[in-house]
This record gives C-alpha cells, structure tokens and sequence, in this order.
C-alpha cells in the first residue's frame, strides 16, 4: 500500500489561513525552530505567519517610473526559494496519480540549482528517497543544502549551461524501473503551482495594494525570470484577470 502524505491544497498554498488552525501554528513555529519537520509543507506559500503576502514597493526614486512597481518574494519558502512550491506540487500530483509509489521508487530531480533543492527537502520530508542531478560547476552551498536535505547528488559536466548533460544523465538513470524523473519542463503540477498559487497571489495583491493607495488595483505589466517557464503560468492567470496585462518573461 502506498504510504499516506499529508500537505497542503492548492487552496491552501494560496490562503494558508485556511490550514487547520493547529497545524498552521505548528507550521509557522517550525519554520524557524524546526525547519526539516514535515509540517514545514504547510509553509509553502506567498504569505507569511500573518497569513501576509511577502512583497516590496519599489522607490520611484529607484525606478524613475511613476507607476509602482512591486516585486513578491520567495524568501520566507521553506528551501528561501518558491521552486520548494513547483517540486511540491510535481511530486504531489505524482503521489495523487499512483505514478510514484514512495515505498519501493527513488525521485530524480534533474536542476541546476533551487529546484534541485526544493525537490530535496520535499522528498525527505514525505519519505521519498531522492535523487538531485546538477552540474558539477555549480556552488557548494547547493550541494550541501541537498546533502543536508537527504537526497544523494549525482554530478554532471559542466555549469549552469550545461543542461543536456543533466538531461543525458537522466534518460541513462529512467532504464532502471524503480527510477521515477520528476522533471519540471514536462511536468504540469510546475505550470499548476505557478497558475493557481502564484498568479492568484499576484491578482489578489493588485486589490491589496488599491486599499492602500498603492495603484489602482490593476496590473499593466508582468515580469518573471526564466527558469523552467514555470512563473509564465502566473502571467497566463494574470492575463485572464487583466486582459491588457504586458507580460514579459527576459528579466
């Protein structure tokens, strides 16, 4: 049978105020005190222990742009990075669909960097046993943070470029049958986090702001870093709500 895994809803992800009020004061407390206990899955939001979005105002000063320009932070995610969301979201659905049996399957997540690690702090924290394969180019803190997170590394050639050689490590690790590839560019809980936790939280801090005087409750334009795409799905929600939205993802 496969084991039970206890996290939170996408609803959730976007409302934490919604998570059993126990269990999100047990998940808020452990953030700091505790952070490999797996209640730190109910952690996995925009919001803070206020239940709060994490943003900042840009000064006019700065931006010499008379619109405010307002950037969402993803450093108060369990990993300090919101790709803790996609891989949690990945591996979920992979649970929820009985692709994944984390009783008898290793997870392999192929990423240069945040990624890998939230993939290695989501598997250790709901049983999973893990793999993380990354460049060997890329920063010691990465690697101790999977280390640290329980997963074992596999390096490949290269850096931060160097996807395809992550890639042909992987297609070699899929012959072994008890090998499952968690890999965010094929996967849709990446694109499904990003729409329904991330976008939403972007829709709902445009009337927060208008509450406050910040704007006037629109969005003109979307900005995301390239990564996996992922974010690009938080513009495909954007735009639905904010028809004329610019949405650029070079950052």
């Amino acid at each position: 049978m496969t084991k039970m895994v206890l996290g939170p809803t996408f609803e959730e992800m976007l409302h934490p105020q919604k998570i059993e009020s126990a269990t999100r004061a047990k998940a808020v407390k452990a953030l700091k005190e505790s952070p490999l206990d797996p209640v730190n899955l109910y952690n996995i939001t925009w919001r803070g222990a206020d239940n709060k979005i994490k943003y900042e105002v840009l000064p006019r000063e700065l931006t010499n742009v008379d619109a405010p320009i307002v950037v969402i932070y993803g450093r108060d995610f369990p990993t300090g990075a919101h790709k803790v969301g996609a891989a949690y979201s990945v591996l979920a659905e992979e649970l929820l669909f009985d692709r994944v049996d984390i009783e008898k399957h290793t997870v392999v997540w192929p990423s240069t960097g945040n990624y890998g690690i939230g993939g290695a702090w989501v598997g250790g924290r709901v049983g999973a046993k893990s793999i993380v394969v990354l460049p060997e180019g890329m920063s010691k803190e990465r690697f101790e943070k999977i280390e640290a997170y329980g997963a074992k590394v596999i390096k490949t050639v290269g850096v931060e470029s160097n996807v395809k050689e992550i890639y042909d490590k992987t297609w070699e690790l899929k012959r072994d049958p008890n090998i499952r590839i968690l890999n965010q560019f094929e996967v849709m809980g990446n694109y499904r986090f990003h729409y329904h936790v991330t976008g939403n939280t972007i829709v709902e801090l445009a009337a927060e702001l208008k509450a406050q005087g910040v704007g006037d409750g629109t969005i003109a334009a979307y900005c995301s870093a390239m990564g996996s795409a992922g974010t690009i799905a938080a513009g495909d929600r954007v735009k639905q709500v904010f028809h004329d939205v610019r949405r650029d993802c070079r950052c």
